[in-house]
């Protein structure tokens, strides 16, 4: 018997296409061995085999099984054949010749010997038969059909033949068990599903069956698939989920490999098979999966679309604590020692003594609330480059200090400082969002808040500025019908995936919606992008915790959404007061004036209006740090202050200036480039001699370090070269290493000489 290759091979291109009309495939455009290749691959497959079963009357059908069936072994004796097929021999004569023309069937003269081919195997589809070595070897002509063919002929004919072979009256799990491992895996990866390596081939199967046959599976096939097929699935829908196959050719207006393209994109994606049933072709949804599909239509759907509300009975006001909280740790930074653990973190002695000046509303939440509300802040400063935190180490110790950026910080406007923030945040690690006050955990670890933040500021955009929401519909909203919104990875999870999705429905309010209301209770609140609103009496107290009823808009929030550009509005640059006591009052939220006074006054209050003193110790650390004079201090109140500046203030502050002037100063390093002043300032080789930034490109060295061991250690890692004013560095270094003393002889004790 010939192989399906080696009978292709042979064939002239006309006959081929004929073939590949019967077989549902695609006729071949060239006569080549590539084409050969891709209709015998098409022909090998169940769905192209019963192309052919359909086009068979059923005299013809019997013929055929009776050539594939298991006794036959994929041939039959042409003189048995109409016997096996219980066909007149006539009839069945004239039959084998149609079906040899079509090239279903073949023939050929083969040796026998007791009811066997001599040199074919023994055994077929689990068949044993016997062999008589004593039987005589005859020659007669058999009929069979290709070896390559045989199953799926065989498997297909079944379902005309025999009523439990009928797929329809299947489950999804067994119309899956003939799939073998890499089909099991090409479905799973077409959903995204993982299951364990260590499952078995039958748990991976029945593991896949459940999700798939889920309706959230069916809805997310649906979205991938071609919007013809969709509205087919629908059409088969409306028809009890199943259809014969001259409707659904009717239905999709195609036929030959058009529809074999779709029946095989339907199966890939399991929402439905094709079959025999009753000796009729039919497309067919799984019973199971159409009963879940029923369940789900009648749960209670979610009303979708924003809500507006009138104003509520109480609404927190809009602010941005998280904007002021950032400006005190820039001040700790420039006004306090702060060592840091080895971790790089604050300890908790010098945190409590930041959150009374704090005024988020997390520092009034209890004492670990706050503190990790304190590290956070740390954190964002540091990624921000407001200040630097490196880690202490058993050879020295780490201190907060001013970063390279604060003063490009200062220099945005309350807007734009939100949208840096605002534009972080979704991919921030360091960030905590606070869970509603109603929340209760399952299964957080499928939780992805990057894609809750994404999902929260996308539809964030569709809200106008102004209008007051309900919180529920913004949280049925942002759900839809995809309860996986904000965990997107145990839709893949094969052991916790489409099969929970009722589940994750009945528990969504309470677990990723109440993620969601807390992000708004929290972070959006805390930037000044949304404002607030309760159905009581008055907005919960510091120690309170209740999720809102309804949000607003805020305009700050409307201009970080949709603008690149600064804030509209801008404050008045007039918003200084300096009192006579030394006060300095910001009465708006001008941000250059604020980070100006972060870096040269003592911070005693910040948020809409801050208060700061100006004091001795602090004018020495802003003059020190920035390199500037007393002069331009004055000039910088003066230009933003309502009214004149107090007599004794300026007196004071240009005596202060000269006692600082009069004390040990530090010398500074000018560097070649602001990075390298950076890398130079936060390096952990130096970090021993304590140098601070003093300009973008000015390193200061405080008055107590070892100009010498500085300047061997600057030398030593290549920072030397890139230094200007390097004589004037030299010269200092130089003068400040003591007298080499003169070697003494070791035995009379006077000074050795040279050559003797």
């Amino acid at each position: 018997m010939k192989s399906l290759s080696a009978i292709l091979a042979d064939q002239p291109l006309e006959r081929l296409r004929a073939t590949a009309e019967w077989w549902g495939a695609r006729a071949p455009e060239r006569d080549d061995t590539e084409s050969r290749q891709t209709l015998e691959r098409a022909m090998r497959e169940a769905i192209a085999s019963r192309f052919v079963w359909e086009r068979l009357d059923e005299d013809e059908r019997r013929v055929l099984f009776a050539v594939v069936g298991p006794s036959a072994r994929n041939w039959c004796l042409v003189e048995l054949l109409a016997e096996r097929a219980r066909v007149e021999p006539v009839p069945a004569t004239a039959i084998l010749a149609r079906l040899m023309e079509r090239g279903i069937v073949f023939t050929e003269i083969a040796k026998v010997q007791g009811g066997d081919l001599v040199g074919q195997r023994a055994t077929f589809y689990g068949y044993t038969v016997p062999r008589n070595p004593q039987a005589q070897v005859e020659e007669k002509p058999i009929a069979y059909v290709p070896t390559e063919l045989a199953t799926a002929l065989y498997t297909t004919g079944r379902e005309c033949f025999v009523p439990l072979a009928d797929r329809s009256d299947k489950t999804l799990d067994e119309l899956l068990m003939p799939y073998r491992q890499g089909d099991l895996d090409q479905i799973g990866r077409r959903f995204g599903l993982t299951l364990q390596a260590y499952y078995s081939r039958n748990e991976v199967r029945a593991a896949m069956a459940e999700n798939l046959a889920q309706a959230e599976a069916v809805r997310y096939a649906l979205a991938h698939v071609e919007p013809r097929l969709a509205e087919l699935y629908e059409w088969l829908r409306s028809r009890g989920g199943k259809a014969r196959m001259s409707a659904v050719r009717r239905r999709l207006g195609v036929e030959g490999p058009a529809l074999a393209a779709a029946l095989h994109t339907l199966e890939d994606y399991a929402l439905a098979f094709d079959s025999f049933s009753d000796g009729e072709r039919v497309l067919f949804i799984p019973k199971e999966t159409l009963a879940n599909l029923r369940t789900s239509e009648a749960r209670p759907q979610h009303a979708v679309g924003l809500a507006e509300v009138a104003a509520p009975r109480a609404a927190q006001p809009m602010d941005s604590p998280f904007l002021w909280d950032l400006a005190v740790i820039a001040a700790a930074a420039h006004q306090q020692e702060i060592e840091l653990t080895r971790s790089g973190t604050l300890p908790k002695r010098a945190a409590q003594r930041l959150v009374p000046l704090l005024v988020g509303p997390r520092t009034r939440q209890g004492e670990d609330e706050a503190l990790a509300y304190v590290e956070l802040l740390k954190q964002e400063a540091v990624e921000l480059g407001l200040v630097v935190a490196p880690p202490s180490t058993s050879k020295q110790k780490g201190r907060l200090a001013p970063g390279p950026k604060l003063e490009s910080w200062g220099r945005h406007d309350q807007v734009m400082q939100v949208r840096r923030l605002f534009r972080r945040w979704p991919a921030d690690r360091y960030w905590i969002d606070q869970p509603g006050a109603n929340y209760q955990e399952w299964m957080a670890f499928y939780l992805d808040m990057d894609a809750a933040r994404q999902a929260v500021q996308k539809l964030l955009r569709q809200c106008e500025p102004g209008v007051w929401y309900t919180m529920a519909s913004f949280t049925a909203t942002l759900m839809g019908d995809d309860p996986y919104v904000l965990r997107p990875e145990q839709r893949r999870a094969g052991d916790a995936g489409f099969k929970l999705a009722d589940d994750l429905r009945k528990q969504w309010q309470f677990t990723d919606g109440e993620i969601v209301t807390g992000i708004f209770r929290s972070t959006l609140a805390e930037l000044g992008i949304v404002a607030l609103g309760y159905e009581r009496e008055a907005v919960p107290g510091p120690a309170e915790s209740a999720n809102p009823d309804a949000f607003l808009l805020t305009e700050l929030g409307h201009e970080v959404l949709t603008s690149d550009l600064s804030a509209s509005q801008q404050p008045s640059s007039k918003a200084l007061v300096v009192q006579p006591n030394f006060q300095v009052l910001l009465m708006e939220p001008y941000m250059p004036a604020l980070y100006w006074l972060v870096r040269h006054a003592a911070l005693e209050q910040v948020g809409r209006v801050s208060r700061f003193t100006l004091t001795k110790e602090a004018l020495a650390r802003g003059l020190d740090r920035s390199g500037a004079g007393v002069d331009e201090m004055v000039a910088f109140l003066e230009r933003h202050s309502q009214k004149a500046l107090p007599q004794n203030v300026v007196y004071t502050l240009r005596d202060w200036a000269r006692q600082a002037k009069e004390a040990p100063q530090a010398r500074v390093l000018e560097v070649a480039s602001e990075a390298l002043a950076g890398e130079i300032v936060t390096s952990p080789k130096l970090r021993a001699f304590r140098l601070r930034r003093a300009g973008p490109r000015a390193v200061a060295v405080p008055p107590e370090a070892s100009l010498r061991d500085l300047w061997r250690t600057l030398e030593r890692l290549g920072y030397a070269k890139f230094l200007s004013g390097l004589e004037e560095f030299v010269s200092a270094a130089a003068a400040s290493m003591p007298a080499r003393r003169p070697r003494r002889n070791t035995t009379t004790g006077a000074p050795a000489i040279k050559g003797a």
